[in-house]
């Protein structure tokens, strides 16, 4: 009988722990303000508790709320226990998706939060840009003030990839000076030690070779579509002579600096290439700018196996 009863007992309590047991989420709302979640979710409808912090900030907001079939709907209350904002969502296997909005209704935006492992809170708050270093001993804070000139604004960062222990950002810059020059820098970091992290190191040397002539054919896919825009006069009178404009458009292999100036958004790494041709302002408008984009999957094929961007998801 006594072992009945404690075998009961036991069953009874890890139904309970299995019952509140926490899962940890992270993603974003507005599809670009990074937040991280801890979820008590239980196995069938009834209450739902938490809480979440937006990473840039890293305050905690409690959750309240209830499921009932796939459908969450949370509450989040601030320090006098007033509702603040209301999460509608649909609980799928792996994420969780749907709005969050005043309680007034006077603001909406979206909501989409992945399962993550809990071992990653370590890093999910963003640190202030002075604690983020470049791969030139420079802060990300000492390069802002460094694109701050007279008559423009301090560049805004932005968050466009923060999950696991990576993140990515950018800044638009302007000059205000005889011509008005724009542009924009992005910057991966690795949030374990806070250092900038560069493509090309995490590249396999060994499959560097068929990643490189993959980016081969799409730049001259591209070269070929670009040429098309201008005469061919109007492209010797930009390089200044016959010779120089033929060679421009073609490529034996590309340069290591094209790994660069990449960023990762939404299960894609996207490596920019910007001015190609690199020419002056005054003829900028005829420089080749675009966008290379791979899926995490496609990109894993070409990394090293202890790559820190290996198996993003």
């Amino acid at each position: 009988m006594n072992k009945k009863i404690l075998f009961l007992g036991c069953v009874i309590t890890l139904g309970c722990m299995r019952a509140s047991l926490a899962q940890s989420y992270e993603g974003y709302i507005a599809g670009n303000l990074p937040v991280w979640a801890d979820l008590n979710i239980p196995p069938t409808d009834g209450s739902v508790s938490g809480t979440y912090f937006y990473k840039k900030d890293g305050g905690s907001i409690p959750l309240t709320g209830s499921v009932k079939g796939k459908q969450i709907i949370l509450n989040e209350m601030n320090k006098d226990g007033a509702c603040t904002g209301i999460f509608t969502c649909v609980n799928f296997t792996d994420s969780i998706t749907g709005t969050w909005n005043k309680p007034d209704n006077t603001k909406m935006s979206s909501v989409r939060l992945y399962k993550t492992d809990v071992f990653f809170k370590t890093y999910a708050k963003i640190p202030d840009a002075g604690k983020l270093m470049l791969s030139g001993g420079r802060s990300l804070n000492d390069e802002l003030k460094e694109y701050t000139n007279e008559g423009s604004k301090k560049p805004k960062l932005v968050y466009l990839f923060a999950e696991k222990n990576i993140l990515s950002t950018s800044f638009e810059w302007e000059y205000m000076g005889p011509y008005l020059s724009t542009g924009t820098v992005y910057h991966t970091f690795d949030l374990s030690n806070n250092k900038e992290i560069s493509l090309l190191n995490e590249i396999d040397p060994g499959r560097l070779s068929a990643l490189k002539n993959k980016l081969k054919t799409l730049i001259l896919k591209e070269l070929d579509e670009h040429r098309k825009k201008y005469k061919v006069q109007e492209w010797i009178d930009a390089f200044g002579d016959k010779e120089t404009y033929e060679n421009a458009f073609k490529l034996s292999e590309p340069g290591d600096n094209l790994f660069e100036n990449y960023y990762l958004k939404r299960g894609v790494l996207i490596v920019v290439i910007d001015n190609y041709f690199a020419f002056p302002h005054v003829i900028e408008a005829m420089d080749l700018s675009f966008v290379w984009k791979l899926s995490f999957p496609e990109t894993g094929l070409y990394l090293k196996d202890n790559s820190i961007l290996k198996n993003l998801k």
